[in-house]
């Protein structure tokens, strides 16, 4: 082994094969493809160049901390190990002094008396710092290069003239040792994605809500049954035109025609008896006083014939303005009993049209007057219809569906040229609502159900 060291003293004294491995050591350096393997070469191979006892790798925070994180001959440094931490120190305290950007000589004088006595502990008696600027002239990284004999002006000059090119695939490496700042201070990463992320979500956004509509008549006229029966025959046919005074269907008239004819005779037997009684009341008393009770019968009868007759005339329901027929089927009613005011049918303009929109009662805060409304239709989803809301429910109610919602009517916009959509179509309803934060838009309904689930 001292043969060997001699040897390799004899051959770095020799000026031509020193600039030789300078130029080597160089090419090595740029061609390292990682930072590990750029640590090993720094504090293993340089001592091709000069000789030495131990050679450290520094990596140096922007506050001026030193952190060790190669030595030579040692695969993996004890991060608690005493003279880990001495080092450490060492580095540190030179870092922070005024020639740390300059290759200097370091003695025990130099340090703090804390590190000084340890000194013998730990380190050779000649020790030499070698910093490793990059070409922006940032300074993260250093070697601790030290022995037991006097460093002379050659070996310091090689070094530092080591040292620029070092620092230069260090930095290319760590690109100007933002790599190791980063992972120096992972706080900094999570302050600025927390940032990031915070002023992501305070982002304002459209609020709206989606619900299912449909296309319904604005002010229909409501066709409901005059009178208790059953429905005999339609005149007309589902989403046909009627005009006013149109028969829309009749009821079954037979119980009433009979009525009305009992009725009649029962007219006719009350005022041929009126008339006997008028007439025998000149010389009979009796039948005198029978005529103010026979008055009275008459009259009786006449008012159930003209009820009898009223409802005769109730058979046959008409439409009372223009319009268009809207019930679902003929084959629904036909033959169905009927009481008194029970819906049949709708009479509607076909020009006159609004949006019929049911809104679960979890989206109530959208429900304002004047929102815009976008209304998505089955049949073309691609043109959407839009409009404003007019009116909203007080209470929400229960849906065909079974769900609890709220009844809003949107009125149409008026668009030039635009044909007024068929009453019955369906589709989904866009209500827009006001900017809100994204966080809001994005985590209200699940924060309502955490606050429903645990009562907070």
């Amino acid at each position: 082994m001292p043969d060997d060291v001699n040897f390799r003293a004899a051959e770095a004294a020799q000026p031509l094969n020193g600039l030789l491995l300078l130029l080597n050591l160089h090419q090595e350096a740029r061609q390292a493809q990682t930072a590990e393997a750029l640590r090993f070469l720094m504090v293993n191979q340089t001592r091709r160049l000069v000789v030495y006892r131990q050679a450290v790798f520094l990596a140096l925070a922007p506050t001026g901390k030193a952190r060790l994180e190669a030595v030579s001959n040692v695969a993996v440094p004890e991060r608690d190990a005493p003279f880990t931490r001495w080092l450490e120190a060492v580095g540190t305290a030179v870092a922070s002094g005024a020639d740390a950007r300059a290759p200097h000589l370091v003695s025990p004088a130099d340090l703090p008396p804390g590190l000084s006595r340890e000194w013998g502990n730990w380190g050779p008696a000649q020790a030499l710092w070698l910093p490793l600027p990059g070409p922006d002239g940032s300074l993260t990284a250093a070697l601790w290069i030290a022995r037991d004999d006097v460093w002379t002006d050659g070996e310091q000059l090689l070094l530092e003239q080591l040292a620029g090119g070092y620092g230069h695939a260090w930095w290319a490496l760590t690109r100007g040792g933002r790599r190791s700042r980063l992972r120096l201070r992972p706080g900094l990463v999570a302050l600025l994605a927390a940032a990031l992320l915070g002023g992501a979500l305070s982002i304002p956004v459209p609020q709206s809500t989606l619900a299912p509509a449909e296309v319904a008549p604005r002010d229909p006229l409501i066709v409901s049954a005059p009178l208790e029966g059953v429905i005999e025959r339609f005149h007309v046919q589902p989403n046909e035109p009627v005009s006013a005074g149109q028969p829309l269907f009749s009821f079954e008239s037979t119980v009433l025609r009979s009525r009305f004819e009992v009725a009649r005779k029962a007219l006719t037997s009350a005022e041929a008896e009126l008339l006997t009684a008028a007439q025998g009341a000149f010389a009979d008393p009796q039948s005198k006083a029978r005529v103010a009770q026979l008055k009275a019968q008459v009259e009786l009868r006449r008012a159930e014939l003209a009820f009898a007759r009223d409802l005769l005339e109730r058979v046959t329901v008409k439409a009372e303005r223009p319009g268009i027929a809207v019930f679902t089927d003929v084959n629904d009613w036909l033959g169905k009993p009927v009481s008194v005011g029970e819906r049949i049918l709708t009479l509607a303009d076909p020009q006159a049209a609004e949006i019929d929109i049911h809104v679960p009662v979890g989206d109530a805060q959208l429900l304002e007057e004047g929102a815009e409304v976008s209304l998505f239709l089955n049949v073309d989803p691609l043109s959407p219809l839009h409009g404003r809301v007019v009116h909203a429910s007080y209470e929400p109610g229960m849906t065909s569906s079974g769900i609890l919602a709220y009844r809003v009517r949107a009125e149409l916009a008026a668009g030039a040229g635009e044909p007024t959509p068929r009453i019955g179509l369906r589709g989904t309803a866009k209500i827009e609502g006001g900017r809100v934060p994204l966080a809001l838009y994005l985590f209200r309904r699940p924060l309502a159900a955490l606050r429903q689930a645990v009562g907070i």
